[in-house]
């Protein structure tokens, strides 16, 4: 139970909201959900393998006016924000006319301008997606930052974070903030795998060589080794915390929006270290 007290959370939450249900919150906030487990190529693939995966897509950068990505200089122009049915959108409308990335940005400013509400609707959403994973007798997951990269610590209610509220669940995110590997320590219920930027690899041997594990973007194809390390391709599904610990989860360059111009012709991937090349030395394919 995500409850400690004899009143539940749900309904202290639905108190301050005057007894309004979740329809009437959701109405309210003008969303027509806040997160799902059928909305991505990444949750399908989860779900093909066994695991229900519930998550959270957020207006990337301060594509919102709110930073949710604090180390975003060397990734932020190929964002997966912009692949999918979001690259068809902002390439015939642009960024800020996307139906999908006007949701997203809704979404963030209710995060920062109404926590409470926010997290009444994440709460509810994590409860009944769980209950549906055990009527079908599959795992639960949850993955907070889909396009974003915030601490698990902020997702707050009535002084209890999002992890210590489901403390039965198992959530996991990528980050590129090192700090925050830290929080795999203090919570049985978090992995999280580093992401490799271009320019933060002592960073990632660092992690590796403490029992973590990272991420590597490649052009195309996936080699076996990387600068020394075993690389796993990670393709096939999004659940992390079941990689292997000390090791590489390669993953394929997906396009995104911002790679073409406004008449659909794709631009390449520029001059970007962030995307390991298949020429790279230090690929052992």
């Amino acid at each position: 139970m995500y409850c400690n007290n004899n009143k539940s959370k749900q309904t202290i939450i639905r108190d301050k909201f005057n007894g309004m249900s979740y329809t009437d919150v959701l109405n309210k906030a003008n969303f027509t959900y806040l997160g799902g487990c059928k909305n991505s190529t990444k949750e399908l693939l989860s779900l093909k393998n066994g695991c229900l995966t519930y998550m959270l897509y957020l207006a990337p950068s301060n594509l919102s006016g709110y930073q949710v990505c604090p180390n975003d200089k060397y990734c932020k122009d190929l964002c997966l924000n912009g692949s999918g049915q979001n690259k068809m959108q902002i390439i015939s409308k642009g960024i800020y006319e996307s139906p999908i990335n006007q949701a997203r940005i809704k979404k963030t400013k209710l995060f920062y301008e109404n926590r409470e509400m926010f997290m009444y609707l994440l709460i509810h959403e994590i409860k009944r997606y769980r209950n549906t994973a055990n009527k079908l007798g599959i795992s639960f997951a949850v993955r907070l930052n889909g396009t974003s990269d915030l601490s698990p610590e902020l997702f707050r209610f009535n002084g209890e974070n999002i992890l210590k509220i489901f403390p039965d669940i198992q959530f996991y995110d990528y980050t590129k903030v090192v700090p925050r590997l830290k929080l795999v320590e203090a919570y049985k219920n978090y992995d999280l795998t580093f992401s490799y930027n271009g320019h933060n690899w002592n960073d990632c041997e660092t992690y590796l060589n403490n029992n973590g594990k990272i991420s590597v973007v490649f052009e195309n194809r996936i080699p076996k080794y990387y600068r020394g390390y075993k690389v796993n391709d990670a393709n096939g599904y999004d659940m992390r915390f079941l990689d292997n610990k000390g090791e590489i989860c390669g993953l394929k360059l997906h396009k995104v929006g911002s790679q073409y111009d406004k008449y659909g012709h794709y631009l390449g991937i520029g001059d970007t270290n962030f995307i390991v090349k298949d020429n790279d030395v230090n690929c052992i394919y």
